[in-house]
């Protein structure tokens, strides 16, 4: 990677004494530890956790153990724990030990790729803190790597053993006599200056204060003395955790959300101290601007039906129960009182539901990042948590102080354990915002002394906070800490000013780099990047979050195969920020590495939807490619294939079996650049449109539905498109096909963004043909959906000149439709719906018709539906033929177009992470349905197996019946 990111406002640069390595076990591991300290290189691990101080970014060497380390080690479900390496994703492990009905019970919003190293570091915490505590209450042991390469382990001690500890002539023993011997001098000063005990999200310096009040000798009723506690929280720089045992809690039996409504967001924190007497799992805050964010994501939008009205705050609050009546008991009670606080309203939200509830929640950040303008929600003061009681007083004197910057601001966050999110909305780049950002920094810091509170209470004191320490904890405690970090990292190699640091919070800020005063003359878009205010604006919505660094769901494929920062959204945008920021942007964007990151990302559409601020890293990637080939032309075979493929396809089909015979020589496969192992899909005996002009039927003089057959269901699979004329001939619907020449899709993930425009203007010539003869009302039903999506997404920003002229009074309010435009071809084309959206309409409009019926059916949907459209669609469509109806639980399967030809091993991985092995399970009786034709070769190619399309289905259900 050129430069280091991380969730941070930070961007450090790699230089010729940095390196990236990725362990591939734990012995390597302590190799590349000791080899590290034995050169007198710095570390910084690397996992994921819940930090947004910068704590993951640094020069010397990086280790990230979320490629390899990420193997639960051992389980004990009767004992309740669990022993993992550190770079086991909290969800990932939850779903693993939610089978005998426990879990981990921290719960960040990060779950998904929250790591626990990344989470004992940073000592994360979740939604249901109040109720579970942190990640430090639920660490039993953790065997350690220490500064100078020794191994051992951090575990409760009973006095023998701790004085056995305390004679070790080694560092291990060192650390022991320095931690026992300044608690012996200093533990009252250190509880008297640490933030206030009530507070329970406490990640203020190393937390000597725990030890001194919570554990023996200091506390003589208290727990065994363990160096765990110190551990948690201590963000890589006084050892490094090789594996952790963890303690597990039961699921809770029953559960329920209440959601009050508030005017303001003083009146939704105002009634938190009290509501804590009904001993709630959760309550958290969500203000307007975050709630108003997720009315501009497509899969937030389905997620907040349980929003009434427009209010200022919400709080989400969670309630466990033992049983269901002593449940319905307490939220009844808890729904009556909120009322006479003052909440505009109280729904309770379906048990079904409460996940969308807490999606809405987590999305918080990356919503707010998301939004198109240069003021961003920033993480400068961010997580100060105060005593609960004080939260009120304490957050009007924060809004005072905005209002005296004249700064909006973002609040949201854990409120029944007094932290709020405090997002200022600056402009980074501005001088006069830093400036402003310093100034927030130091009063909030005052603020936070006079509350006594925890200037970090989970994300870090890091790099941005660790320079207030010293006013805050006073001179004696921080120089108490100093010596602390002395004893464990004689050499101080281990997260080097991080916590005990000095660096000014705006150095090494990552708005620091710009484009060159000339960038929009070296770089002329060829999408219309307005919606996100430019090009550079568009990849700087990724704030480094790293959602797409789970290991579910559709987005970033790749990365889920391979672990490799470089290939996920995250990792591209950073690279693609780096080469805008260069220079000369055009030659930067021809880098081999943001070339190799760009060339393995699918396509697949997922980061659109699930990246909280929306990056559309396939969009970006296109107009890569437009730009490098625009300012660097050159004849490339591929590029030709691509642009003449429907010529091809065209002439082939008149001796299909020599073309399918020519295409998959070696020869011919290596100019491709298509790998040897993957046959490339051949020609049909007959094309679709040959057999429809073969047909003598009488052709109707006007039409209601016009079906956009693609170059595939054509030439390659024709038997979708004729099954989709022979349903629709048995439902009465006159209809004419349309037979495509190119393929818009592809021609646009290879960047040839003039020659997509150029096809699907002659598209939309092809519709003028038949719309002068049926008039503007005909609908259009599309078979592919990979193209349709172009229609639904890319068409209206590669003609802007189209979307501008707009008519907003008649904007569709469909989500499966883009804008009406105003000109024939391409304003009918643009309704286009995928064929489920089409039997379902005419089911509804035919409900006495009766259909005919299969047994089972299994379900995989192609990414670029689950990403644009709706998933729920095709399965509610296909539950009109079939009894059983089972969706695979699936992303991306991998092929996506060319790429599973050229990226064979990869391809495959990515299907065998969940196509492959559901489809495996498949009974023999059931249909298997992907409604993609890279979907349906992907299953061909790499199992026993055959899908079908979706009209396929239809199409055999009818011939049962007949």
């Amino acid at each position: 990677m050129k430069t280091l990111t991380d969730a941070s406002i930070f961007e450090f640069p790699v230089t010729e004494l940095s390196s990236w390595e990725t362990p591939e076990s734990l012995e390597d591991l302590v190799s590349s530890v000791r080899r590290a300290l034995r050169d007198e290189r710095p570390i910084t691990m690397r996992a994921g956790g819940t930090s947004l101080g910068g704590q993951a970014i640094g020069q010397g060497v990086i280790l990230d153990v979320s490629k390899y380390l990420t193997h639960v080690l051992d389980y004990r479900p009767e004992q309740r724990e669990v022993v993992v390496e550190p770079g086991v994703i909290q969800e990932d492990l939850n779903r693993l030990v939610s089978a005998d009905g426990l879990r981990f019970a921290p719960d960040t919003s990060t779950a998904n790729r929250a790591m626990i190293g990344g989470m004992i570091g940073n000592n994360s915490c979740g939604a249901y803190s109040v109720f579970y505590g942190t990640t430090r209450e639920h660490i039993k042991s953790a065997e350690v790597i220490l500064a100078d390469g020794s191994e051992t382990v951090f575990e409760p001690l009973n006095p023998q053993q701790l004085h056995e500890k305390l004679s070790l002539p080694s560092l291990e023993g060192e650390i022991y006599r320095t931690v026992i011997s300044l608690l012996e001098q200093h533990g009252e000063v250190i509880v008297e200056a640490f933030p206030d005990p009530s507070i329970i999200r406490r990640n203020t310096g190393y937390a000597l204060d725990v030890l001194y009040r919570e554990h023996q000798p200091f506390n003589p009723e208290g727990k065994p003395f363990s160096l765990v506690p110190l551990l948690c929280g201590s963000e890589g720089t006084l050892a490094i955790v090789k594996r952790a045992t963890l303690n597990l809690v039961p699921l809770p039996k029953f559960r329920q959300l209440l959601c009050p409504h508030f005017d303001s967001v003083f009146a939704a924190l105002s009634v938190v101290p009290d509501a804590l007497s009904f001993h709630p799992a959760a309550i958290e805050l969500i203000d307007k601007a975050t709630l108003d964010g997720t009315k501009h994501n497509r899969e937030q939008q389905q997620n907040r039906f349980w929003i009434e009205g427009d209010p200022e705050a919400v709080l989400v609050v969670e309630l466990f129960a033992d049983s269901q009546a002593e449940l319905d008991e307490r939220v009844q009670a808890m729904q009556t009182w909120f009322s006479e606080q003052g909440a505009i309203t109280c729904p309770v939200i379906p048990t079904d539901a409460l996940a969308k509830v807490w999606a809405v929640r987590k999305a918080g950040l990356g919503l707010l990042m998301g939004k198109p303008s240069r003021k961003k929600a920033v993480a400068v003061v961010e997580d100060g948590a105060v005593p609960v009681a004080a939260l009120p007083q304490f957050f009007a004197e924060v809004q005072a102080l905005m209002q005296d910057l004249q700064v909006g601001c973002v609040y949201y966050g854990h409120a029944s354990v007094g932290l709020i999110h405090v997002r200022p909305e600056l402009d980074l780049a501005d001088q006069n915002d830093r400036q402003k950002m310093v100034q927030i920094a130091r009063r909030y810091a005052h603020l936070i002394k006079k509350y006594r509170g925890a200037i970090s209470g989970e994300h870090g004191d890091g790099r941005i906070r660790a320079s207030f320490l010293p006013e805050l904890l006073g001179e004696e405690v921080y120089g108490v800490l100093q010596q602390l970090k002395q004893a464990f990292d004689p050499k101080g190699l281990l997260n080097p000013g991080v916590i005990i640091g000095k660096m000014p919070i705006n150095s090494y800020l990552r708005a620091y780099r710009r484009p060159v005063d000339n960038f929009e003359e070296l770089v002329s878009p060829a999408f219309d990047w307005s919606a996100d205010l430019s090009l550079m604006d568009a990849v700087e919505k990724c704030n480094g979050a790293g959602a797409c660094r789970k290991s579910t769901g559709v987005m970033c494929p790749s990365y889920q195969a391979t672990r490799e920062e470089a290939f996920s959204t995250r990792g591209r945008s950073n690279l693609l920020r780096y080469a805008l920021t260069e220079p000369d942007p055009r030659q930067a964007l021809k880098d081999d590495e943001l070339q190799a990151a760009l060339d393995l990302c699918l396509g697949c559409k997922g980061c659109k939807t699930e990246c909280p601020a929306s990056v559309d890293m396939a969009r970006l990637k296109s107009e890569v490619l437009y730009q490098v080939k625009q300012a660097f032309p050159r004849f490339s075979l591929q590029d030709w294939a691509v642009a003449k493929y429907g010529r091809l396809m065209q002439w082939g089909s008149r001796w299909p079996a020599v073309f399918n015979f020519v295409q998959n020589l070696a020869v011919v496969k290596s100019l491709l650049q298509v790998d040897e192992r993957r046959p490339l899909p051949k020609l049909a005996k007959q094309s679709a449109q040959a057999v429809w002009a073969a047909q003598s039927q009488e052709k109707p003089q006007t039409v209601e539905l016009l079906v956009l057959v693609d170059l595939y269901s054509n030439y390659q699979e024709p038997e979708v498109a004729l099954s989709t004329f022979d349903v629709l001939q048995k439902l009465g619907v006159r209809f004419q096909p349309i037979f495509m020449v190119d393929s818009p899709r592809a021609l646009i993930s290879q960047g040839l963004l003039k020659e997509a425009k150029a096809a699907l203007m002659r598209l939309a010539k092809q519709v003028d043909t038949v719309v002068e003869q049926t008039g503007e009302s005909v609908q259009v039903l599309g078979l592919e959906p990979s193209e349709i999506s172009v229609w639904m997404d890319e068409l209206p920003d590669l003609f802007p000149e189209i979307k501008n002229s707009v008519n907003k009074s008649k904007k569709s309010q469909n989500s499966q439709s883009c804008l009406p435009f105003s000109f024939s071809g391409l304003g009918i084309l643009t309704k286009i719906q995928p064929f489920e959206d089409f039997l379902l309409q005419f089911s509804s409009k035919n409900p006495a018709f009766t259909w005919p019926q299969i047994d089972e059916a299994w379900l995989h949907v192609h990414c670029h539906q689950k990403a644009l459209m709706s998933p729920k669609q095709t399965e509610s469509a296909l539950k009109l033929v079939a009894k059983s109806v089972k969706v695979i639980e699936s992303g991306c399967c991998g092929m996506s177009g060319a790429f599973g030809y050229q990226h064979y091993a990869v391809s495959k991985k990515i299907a065998e992470q969940a196509v492959l092995p559901a489809v495996a399970e498949m009974p023999e009786s059931a249909v298997l349905v992907a409604t993609g034709t890279s979907c349906r070769h992907q299953v061909a190619d790499l199992s026993k197996h055959s899908a079908l399309h979706l009209t396929q289905v239809f199409a055999l259900a009818f011939k049962k019946v007949a």
